[in-house]
């Protein structure tokens, strides 16, 4: 009797083990299944044309017949090509150009709100954000009418015909206004949440030993937004130099891409394309990929290295 209540228990409990066991692999494989069709996706749509552009860099493709391996020869030809370098060059300007200001007037401007200062502060945040909801070609076209040497808004206002548009040196400053007017709004957004998530104790503290509002805005507030500003930087080199659409909308005419001396980088990729050169395409866009990482990672060693420091 007692033999067979002992090969119960113990079959009970492999029950229990084995239902415990079922239970902890569908816990493991539930939220594995719930972003499966991310992956997939992913999969087919990212990762495998991404590998596939790679290898196409080492080829001479025209979209047609057999390929043939060159081995570097897309990316040298590339290197050795000077609009490369000017494209590159406009790029690196429209990226550090607008950076500055427009971070400096998004964080000012999400200070003041976030401040005792503003009253109607809800009124204040959507139309800071307005100008992030125009698409950028929709953007671009009303800038083109703004700088306009004839007609424009601003040579109108004036009393002049400065050509805006039409001299390359102006065009790039155009571009960066445009920019800059573009992302203040989404700046704005993001810094006011790393101020909204500051503890305002700490600024409490502060103000009864005696501290100033630049005094807590230096010591305390940057600092404790640091982690904020280096996504910023980040996000904003990355699509800076990925940038395409102000500068062939406000420098292109009748459709045609920007003149080289505003043309971004992206656009050699876009004329090796329309020119059926598809190995020079991903060898370009594969150039960018590494100077974009170069990018991010130094910003990235830089703005780490003074957090560990103070």
């Amino acid at each position: 009797m007692e033999n067979r209540i002992q090969s119960a228990s113990q079959e009970q409990s492999k029950a229990q083990i084995s239902s415990s066991q079922r239970r902890s692999w569908m816990e493991i494989l539930t939220p594995y299944l719930f972003i499966l069709p991310f992956i997939i996706f992913f999969l087919i749509f990212f990762l495998g044309p991404a590998l596939y552009s790679f290898l196409l860099s080492f080829y001479r493709y025209r979209g047609y017949g057999d390929a043939r391996f060159v081995e570097f020869d897309n990316y040298l030809r590339a290197l050795d090509y000077h609009v490369f370098w000017t494209a590159l060059e406009n790029s690196l300007f429209y990226w550090i150009a607008h950076s500055i200001p427009m971070m400096t007037i998004a964080f000012t401007l999400a200070v003041l709100v976030n401040s005792k200062l503003v009253v109607h502060k809800n009124i204040f945040k959507p139309l800071i954000f307005l100008p992030q909801i125009v698409a950028s070609v929709a953007a671009a076209l009303v800038f083109q009418n703004f700088f306009g040497t004839h007609t424009g808004v601003l040579n109108t206002m004036l009393g002049t015909e400065i050509p805006w548009l039409e001299d390359m040196s102006l065009a790039r400053w155009a571009v960066v206004i445009l920019l800059v007017w573009r992302g203040i709004g989404y700046w704005f957004i993001i810094f006011l949440a790393g101020l909204t998530s500051i503890n305002e104790e700490v600024n409490e503290a502060a103000t009864v030993d005696g501290a100033s509002s630049i005094q807590k805005l230096l010591f305390i507030t940057i600092p404790l937004m640091r982690n904020t500003f280096l996504f910023a930087f980040i996000v904003d080199a990355i699509v800076s130099l990925r940038l395409f659409a102000e500068p062939n909308v406000l420098g292109g005419r009748g459709g045609a891409l920007a003149p080289v001396e505003m043309a971004p980088a992206l656009n050699l990729v876009v004329t090796n394309i329309r020119g059926a050169r598809f190995g020079d395409a991903a060898a370009v866009g594969w150039m960018l990929f590494v100077i974009i990482a170069f990018v991010t990672l130094v910003q990235y060693l830089l703005i780490s290295k003074r957090q560990k420091e103070s």
